[in-house]
């Protein structure tokens, strides 16, 4: 009787120790997940804000562009600088703020769903229009022949191309050039080369190219991200990146991008 005893006192003990074990796994998991819940509305922050932002500030973009072509009336030089100033400033928050927004977004589905089939070429002519408006630095493009068409989404590879260039305009100095240049791939895809003719990248600052928020010695610090974006929207692709930068003799990035299939 005894033993029955303490056998059926043993019983009650262990089942009730897995009853507090489950309770406890099952609370650990519950918070585990609301923890992730949470980080996950964190990491997403950012891009809500910038996605807000960026409306005012292709308002503001738009006024000092009307204000640089002195369409309300005539500047003085002085007054021409401070609109520059504006201009080039604003622009930078935009690009930050897309950069945000799209980095989410591949974050969330890394893999192109909807393509359409997009001339490079005429992209990158644009692109470069675009920020010669807004830079004293000198942009040449070569893009000679005829069309170089890709299964893409049009935003990605604008993105792509301007955040290239603007890379290489930080790290430009005095009297340097950046130069893009766009050919078809071998395979029916697009190569794209954007480069300037500058000191180059040091080792440390070529091992942090990809790292968010890491600027490096660059004579412009941005938010660190242009690149990581650009790094997954080559991978959305199914792309390949590379660079190619030596001190002294310039730094290249080189892209290339498969023709990809349509899809819908």
């Amino acid at each position: 009787m005894e033993l029955l005893i303490v056998l059926t006192v043993a019983l009650v003990a262990s089942s009730s120790a897995i009853v507090w074990l489950w309770r406890d796994r099952r609370a650990h998991r519950a918070e585990s997940a609301r923890l992730a819940a949470e980080l996950a509305a964190r990491e997403k922050r950012p891009a809500i804000i910038a996605h807000e932002i960026r409306t005012p500030l292709a308002l503001v973009r738009g006024a000092a562009e009307l204000l640089a072509e002195q369409t309300p009336g005539p500047l003085n030089e002085r007054q021409v600088g401070f609109v520059e100033t504006i201009t080039e400033n604003v622009q930078q928050v935009i690009d930050i703020a897309e950069n945000f927004i799209s980095q989410v977004r591949l974050d969330d589905n890394p893999t192109l769903h909807t393509h359409e089939l997009v001339d490079v070429r005429e992209v990158v002519y644009e692109a470069a229009r675009d920020m010669r408006r807004i830079t004293s630095v000198p942009i040449r493009v070569d893009a000679r022949g005829g069309m170089v068409p890709i299964y893409t989404e049009p935003h990605l590879i604008r993105q792509l191309v301007w955040n290239l260039v603007n890379n290489a305009i930080r790290h430009a100095g005095d009297g340097v050039t950046v130069m893009v240049r766009i050919t078809p791939g071998d395979d029916g895809g697009a190569l794209l080369s954007v480069g300037d003719t500058g000191s180059g990248m040091s080792e440390r600052d070529q091992e942090s190219l990809f790292t968010p928020f890491a600027t490096g010695s660059s004579r412009r610090p941005g938010s660190g991200i242009g690149m990581l974006v650009t790094r997954k929207i080559v991978e959305a692709h199914g792309g390949n990146i590379m660079v190619d930068s030596e001190e002294g003799y310039g730094t290249a990035i080189l892209v290339s991008l498969p023709r990809g299939e349509e899809t819908r």
